[in-house]
This record gives structure tokens, C-alpha cells and sequence, in this order.
């Protein structure tokens, strides 16, 4: 199984009248991790690093602005080698 690590929090004040209010914040939250999550496993299922049979190790990082009321997601990616590191990322950058 993939190693995806997940940290997902809210930033800010919330505006008198927020968007989204605590429960759906959580509902957001718990649809990105489903969503990251399975894309990244259907993704990266059967792709290890040919010269230290390892499989690369994701941190997602989104934070909802409540000012702004928008999520920023950002991805770290860990490999074994850099070589390793350029075929995730191909991979990663691929729309199918």
C-alpha cells in the first residue's frame, strides 16, 4: 500500500457568515483525502524504483483560507534516488 500522509487544516478567521461551516469543512476535507488518495494508488499501484525496489512516499498539504475562502493543495513527494524522483513525477503529471 502507498504511503500518502495527510494534512489537512484550516487557516484564518472565519467571516461572520462563512461558506462553509465546521462540518462541512470536514466533509471537504475527508472528500479530498478519498480523492487524492485513490488517485494516487491507482496511479502509483505497481510503480517501485527499478534500482532500490522502493515506491515513492506523498505528504498532501491543503489549507483552507477562511479570509478567502479557498483551498491551496500542494504535494511533497519522497523518493530513494533522484532518477526514482523524475519518473514520479512524470507519472504524477500524466492527465489519465
Amino acid at each position: 500500500m502507498l504511503d500518502i500522509d495527510f494534512d489537512l487544516r484550516v487557516d484564518g478567521q472565519a467571516p461572520a457568515e462563512p461558506f462553509l461551516d465546521r462540518y462541512e469543512l470536514e466533509q471537504m476535507f475527508e472528500g479530498a483525502r478519498r480523492s487524492i488518495g485513490a488517485s494516487l494508488q491507482r496511479k502509483f499501484a505497481n510503480i517501485v524504483c527499478e534500482e532500490h525496489a522502493q515506491a515513492p512516499r506523498f505528504k498532501i498539504t491543503g489549507i483552507y483560507d477562511n479570509a478567502i475562502e479557498e483551498m491551496d493543495i500542494q504535494y511533497h513527494v519522497d523518493t530513494c534516488c533522484q532518477r526514482f524522483l523524475l519518473r514520479v513525477m512524470q507519472v504524477l503529471n500524466k492527465r489519465a
